[in-house]
């Protein structure tokens, strides 16, 4: 749950709002824009930013 509570500020400050999955020993951070149907740069830039926090 600390992962989480680290990545989601990063998350609000973008606006950019990651599917997470959280199991036992687990958290796996899906990054996409549904609206754009794909990747974009913005999503690029948050797993850059979750990757620093994680």
């Amino acid at each position: 749950m600390d992962c989480v509570n680290r990545l989601t500020p990063e998350a609000e400050d973008m606006n950019h709002h990651p599917d997470l999955a959280i199991s036992w020993n687990e958290v796996t951070v899906t990054v996409t824009t549904h609206s754009e149907g794909g990747l974009t740069a913005n999503d690029f830039e948050l797993a850059r930013r979750i990757d620093g926090v994680a």
